[in-house]
This record gives C-alpha cells, structure tokens and sequence, in this order.
C-alpha cells in the first residue's frame, strides 16, 4: 500500500493546474482511490483499499474560508488553474476566498468535487484523460542547451531556450551535477551525473556563495567553478520555476538559502 513519502513525490511533481491530470493518474498507480483537502491549511487524508488511509499535515498556515460562495468566480479562477496560469498555494486561496473548504478526489470515478462549509457540493469536475503524445523535449535537446553555457552571464538566455522547449521546471542537483528536467502532463526527462561525487558543506556559508554567485553571473567564474563554490558554501540544489521565473537555491536540510528572480 502507498506511503506518505510516495504521495509527497508525487506532489512534488505538482507545479499548477495542468500537471494535475498527471498526479491524478500518478497517485491512482500507487493505489490511492480517493482523497480530500481542506483550504484551511492544505491537510489531506488519502484513502485506499480495505480503508487504509495516509494523513497528510498542513501545508501552509490557516486561511480563513469565506461564509458565502462565489461560483462563477471560483469557475474562473480554476479554468485559468487548468490552463498553467496558477500554482497550488494560489488555487487553494482562491477556492478559500470563493467559499469553498475542501475538495474530494475520486480516483475511481476521476472527479473532483469542491464542497462549501455546509457541507454541499458546489462544483463537480471531470479529470481529463491524459493526452497522448510526443514528449515536447529530449534529454539530447536539454543537454545541448546546456552546453553552450559557459558562465553565469549564459544563463538567462539557456532558460529562454529550455522554456521553449517546453520543460516547465527542473531540479540540479550540486553533489554530482544530474538534473531532473520537467514538462506538462508529469513528463520528466533525466540527465545523468557529470562528474564525480563532491562533498556539500553541512553548514551553509550564505555570505560568501552570495559573493561568489554574483562573481559567476557577471561571467567571472566557469560552470565548474560555481559547482565547486556550491559544494563549499554548502548549496545542494537549485530549483527554477519557469512560470514564476525564479531560481532558489537550497541546503543539504531542504532549507531555502537565497531565492533569485531569472532575468528576461
């Protein structure tokens, strides 16, 4: 049966509206048969088979959930969800402020049914099927892209390139330089370790890898130099989000060290 730490994969996975399909069809692999989560703080309870069910805590700190709905608004806010236009933090207060307090999941039947505070179901939706079709990028496509980086100063022009391609988010990952690439519909291009393992720092030194990080965008310093720097000052990952054009960096604990907007 499925486990928290899978159903927290899954999410992560998870970026706005269009990818949902995906997790939909991603956790019913896993077992899952349905599932319900509160706006109030984004807990969940994921139920599956002979009422096994996996508790998920808050997400965020509680929001208030409006008294009075408003349905047109809400059809609105999740058409523009679907469409890529929102993130998963942004439809859940937006279903707040609309007065909804949970939607229910069915796995089974593939809907997804938004409930007021009384208790009604105010919105029931099909999950669409996923399409079927060519993935919009390679790992070739992704990886000669990076190649023509060469200093931070290279940057921005690669991400206007890979977002061309279609990847909407990706993960580098400092301690052997793989990195996880994604796109609509949970498709997920993988590019393997560059070099030999390093050793990332368990205390970060924030000061010095903002210095350094400024030295590389300004073209002082090559690609394999930054990784290094990484290591050192104890950066393990960094994540970029296309929709918001942010880059964060992080440490070995998941902490958030510095988050950067992507130049355009």
């Amino acid at each position: 049966m499925f486990t928290a730490e899978q159903i927290k994969e899954k999410l992560t996975q998870v970026r706005t509206g269009a990818d949902f399909p995906a997790l939909a069809m991603n956790l019913k692999n896993i077992g899952v048969t349905c599932y319900e989560t509160r706006m109030e703080d984004a807990s969940s309870v994921y139920h599956g088979e002979n009422g096994y069910e996996v508790f998920a805590g808050a997400n965020y700190a509680p929001i208030v959930v409006a008294g009075k709905v408003n349905l047109e608004q809400l059809k609105v806010n999740i058409a523009n969800h679907q469409q890529g236009k929102s993130d998963y933090f942004e439809i859940s207060r937006q279903c707040a402020d609309n007065g909804i307090q949970k939607w229910a999941v069915c796995l089974i039947a593939m809907t997804c049914t938004y409930i007021d505070k009384a208790g009604n179901k105010v919105l029931v939706e099909h999950i669409p099927d996923m399409p079927v079709q060519k993935p919009s990028f390679t790992v070739e496509e992704v990886k000669a892209a990076h190649s023509k980086v060469k200093s931070g100063a290279d940057f921005p022009s690669y991400i206007k390139e890979i977002k061309a391609l279609g990847v909407t988010h990706y993960e580098a990952y400092v301690l052997d330089g793989h990195i996880d690439y994604h796109g609509a519909n949970g498709y997920t291009a993988k590019v393997p370790e560059k070099y030999e393992p390093l050793t990332i720092a368990d205390t970060v030194k924030a000061g010095a890898f903002k210095a350094e990080l400024t030295a590389h965008q300004q073209g002082k310093t090559d690609f394999l130099t930054f990784i290094r720097m990484c290591a050192e000052t104890g950066i393990e990952k960094w994540e970029i989000c296309m929709n918001k054009m942010t880059c964060t960096y992080f440490d070995k604990a998941g902490n958030e060290i510095l988050v950067e907007k992507i130049p355009q």
